[in-house]
């Protein structure tokens, strides 16, 4: 591919990227956050981080989306060898098992918005928008 090919690429991605990313967003902030709280219901036990984030953070808009990323590290990092399960005693427990369906509706739209942002940036320092 040409240099030109490829910056017009990037260009494209740019756009593309942002403009899905920002309505991922605002749909995990509102239509979606009604499963992640039925996660974080689940899993947020009395006295650990998940229940105090619900209750520093309330119900506003960059709360919901703290408690979308705290309830997704919860979920994804709790099944790293050796630090998972410090990671699960000190955020929340898992009593009775999710189903896996209510896990998909907290990590498919954050990992999708995270690759998108990724190919946010990555495109924008391909560009020079850094420099």
């Amino acid at each position: 591919m040409s240099d030109e090919k490829l910056t017009v690429l990037a260009e494209i991605t740019i756009v593309a990227s942002l403009g899905v990313g920002v309505i991922l967003l605002l749909l995990m902030v509102t239509l979606f956050f009604r499963k992640t709280a039925e996660v974080e219901r689940r899993i947020a036990t009395p006295g650990k981080q998940l229940d105090e984030i619900r209750s520093i953070w309330g119900n506003g808009p960059i709360g919901r989306w703290m408690r979308i990323m705290h309830v997704y590290a919860f979920v994804v990092f709790r099944h790293l060898p050796r630090i998972g399960s410090r990671i699960e005693s000190r955020m929340g427990e898992e009593t009775e098992p999710l189903p896996l369906s209510l896990k998909l509706w907290v990590i498919v739209p954050f990992t999708v918005y995270a690759v998108l942002m990724f190919l946010f940036f990555f495109s924008s320092w391909y560009l020079g928008a850094f420099d």
